[in-house]
């Protein structure tokens, strides 16, 4: 529950705030009280501020205060309207400066003060606050109309110029005759031109039948729907405590009589970071204790798989025992199988393929045809030398083709066409079996003939035999692990 002082001309009051609202308490209990002025003492000053920044515009500002406020503790510097250019935004030339002075009557007030002290605040500022809000007119005069008393506000550029206190008075026409006196002053002072421009005005409070009176006098009642809290019958006193609570900016007191509210707020933030650190640092050490608990069941449960492959290896061995053969011989000869046997190459499957691959070409024969198996440490082709052209293999056979094959076949195969084929069928021929002999799967064709027809080397195929010329390629066929690939098919 908030607790408010509220400081004005006909006393002192203490507001609380409970369930039901707003009530008048008979003593402040034990805790921090929030302090709103409504005093004639409430002044507004606007100085110049030279083009300063930072620590030097403070240390300015503070300057003025004290000296435009000597008797009093109870003044601040109001946060400035940025607006124009950049500059005018870092360092606004006009500054506005609010006191309460002489402070006599707050100083009494808060000089026994048991409870820590929020802050203080003037209904001055309070209202200036509320009608410099970008939906306000720019230029306002605001109009608090109370039982003990009507606070008058007046906002140029939404920057409060003046503030009054006029004594209570019952009839409308005497309220208007206040309010005129105001605008009176304020043309007089040429804080505003004389008969020229129309205002609007803000009626709060108990001013019934005001309205007609001032729109002959170039102001306008301001529509309440303007203020998104106004309600019918409102009192205004009770939102400008709910206001207070809020502790806007505008806080006059020193830093002296807020150190225990000061110190209070620090030790609740700190208590709120360390309860904030002690679940932080809970949740870590939960996360820490379930990933502890889940790696030690999953190594137990790795040690227990290792431990049941331990005993099924020792039951193979013994299995193997029994038949009079040692484990590890046994070992090597599956090894050699899986090696050797498996894994050989299939000559005839291979055979097969060339076969079609040849007889895809009229008049095309094999003259000689070499296939070997080569061991690790051999290079497929090495006769052909360096020179030795190669082709790039098809998409579907590079797409086929496994990083590492286990076995590797060299294939030479010298080739007879037609005796009466020209130079241009022998390419078109030669090119074809090339074509087919890399469309079978493994194949890498290293040695071309037909590229060497292509760049016209006149000594392939210049070799005769039975009046036919002869073409030799050579080519790797990879054999691949079963794991890896599926078997190698002939193509159809």
């Amino acid at each position: 529950m908030a607790c408010v002082l509220h400081i004005s001309a006909a006393g002192n009051i203490w507001w609380g705030k409970k369930t039901t609202g707003w009530e008048v308490l008979p003593q402040p209990d034990e805790r921090p009280v929030w302090v709103v002025t409504d005093l004639t003492e409430e002044s507004f000053i606007e100085i110049t501020v030279p083009r300063v920044f930072g620590s030097d515009r403070s240390n300015y500002v503070q300057r003025q205060l004290v000296n435009r406020f000597p008797d009093s503790r109870f003044r601040v510097a109001l946060t400035t309207q940025r607006k124009g250019g950049l500059m005018d935004w870092l360092a606004p030339p006009i500054q506005v400066l609010t006191a309460v002075e002489p402070a006599d009557r707050v100083n009494s007030a808060l000089e026994n003060l048991p409870n820590p002290l929020a802050g203080v605040w003037s209904t001055s500022m309070l209202l200036a606050q509320l009608g410099s809000k970008a939906r306000m007119p720019a230029n306002l005069l605001i109009v608090l109309c109370q039982p003990s008393g009507m606070r008058i506000v007046f906002l140029k550029d939404r920057a409060p110029v003046l503030t009054r206190l006029v004594a209570a008075v019952d009839s409308a026409a005497d309220q208007a005759v206040e309010i005129l006196r105001t605008l009176r002053h304020l043309e007089n002072t040429r804080l505003i031109e004389r008969g020229r421009q129309r205002f609007a005005a803000l009626l709060l409070g108990t001013a019934e039948g005001l309205a007609p009176i001032l729109a002959k006098d170039r102001l306008d009642e301001l529509d309440p729907s303007t203020m998104r809290k106004a309600k019918p019958g409102q009192d205004w006193q009770q939102v400008l405590l709910e206001l207070v609570c809020k502790s806007p900016p505008g806080q006059m007191a020193p830093m002296a009589l807020r150190e225990s509210y000061l110190a209070l707020q620090l030790g609740r933030a700190a208590r709120v970071a360390g309860a904030l650190c002690l679940v932080g640092t809970i949740a870590a050490v939960v996360g820490n204790v379930g990933t502890i608990a889940r790696d030690h069941q999953a190594r137990t449960q790795l040690v227990i798989t290792a431990g049941d492959l331990d005993g099924k290896m020792t039951e193979v061995d013994t299995a193997i025992q029994g038949f009079g053969v040692a484990p590890e011989l046994l070992r090597q000869t599956l090894m050699v199988d899986s090696d050797e046997v498996s894994n050989a190459p299939d000559m005839a499957t291979d055979w097969v393929a060339l076969s079609r691959v040849v007889s895809g070409v009229p008049g095309a024969r094999v003259n000689n045809l070499q296939w070997r198996v080569l061991e690790s440490s051999e290079t497929a082709c090495a006769a052909a030398g360096p020179a030795a052209s190669v082709a790039e293999p098809a998409a579907g056979a590079e797409a086929e083709a496994p990083a590492v094959p286990t076995r590797v076949v060299e294939l030479k195969m010298e080739v007879l066409l037609a005796q009466d084929a020209g130079p241009r069928q022998k390419l078109q021929q030669t090119s074809d079996i090339t074509q087919r002999l890399t469309n079978v799967p493994g194949a890498r064709v290293i040695q071309d003939p037909a590229r060497r027809l292509r760049e016209g080397d006149l000594t392939a195929g210049a070799t005769q035999t039975e009046g036919q010329g002869d073409l030799v390629w050579c080519a790797s066929l990879s054999i691949l692990t079963a794991a890896s690939v599926p078997a190698r098919s002939t193509p159809r």
